[in-house]
């Protein structure tokens, strides 16, 4: 698939089968994320967690739309049966907002190439708050203690095609 089209293709999707991504599709998801632009190189500022297990997945954006349910008074269902979900946590960034600008690119690079599979996916940061909240799921999902999750993206089969959406954002000139 060109470039172009994946970026044209590509649609935030809510609400998935419960069909998991094969593990050669998910590899190729995973080495897309390694040629994104990280500020200053610092590859080694990331990590990568890929979780694949629905029950946990469950568990966490429940918590998640619970507790920012409390926050706006209003209920969220972000239980939207993803089988893949993958996080990207930084170690403390050189300056303030890199750390989300590289989980950002990281991302975008995975669910560019998730398109191009013909995988549907959604970034998102819900879950993060859960697992910064909480250090037993954090040390239980393996991510070292001088990280902390940022970001992270649903991956999986739609449960019914929608046409991506045509956006627009104001541009300025100089």
């Amino acid at each position: 698939m060109e470039t172009l089209k994946a970026i044209s293709l590509r649609k935030s999707v809510r609400s998935y089968k419960p069909e998991q991504i094969s593990d050669e599709v998910l590899e190729i998801i995973i080495n897309s994320a390694f040629k994104a632009p990280i500020a200053s190189a610092k590859y080694d500022s990331l990590h990568i967690t890929v979780i694949q297990n629905t029950e946990i997945i469950k568990k966490m954006v429940v918590e998640a739309a619970e507790m920012v349910s409390k926050m706006i008074n209003k209920k969220l269902d972000w239980d939207f049966g993803a089988p893949t979900l993958i996080i990207v946590s930084s170690t403390p960034a050189m300056m303030p907002g890199i750390e989300f600008a590289n989980a950002a690119c990281v991302l975008e690079n995975m669910v560019l190439a998730a398109t191009d599979q013909k995988v549907d996916s959604l970034i998102w940061g819900g879950p993060t708050g859960i697992i910064k909240q909480d250090a037993l799921l954090k040390k239980s999902l393996g991510i070292p203690d001088e990280f902390s999750p940022v970001l992270c993206a649903s991956f999986g089969y739609a449960t019914d095609y929608e046409e991506p959406k045509e956006h627009t954002i104001s541009v300025n000139r100089v």
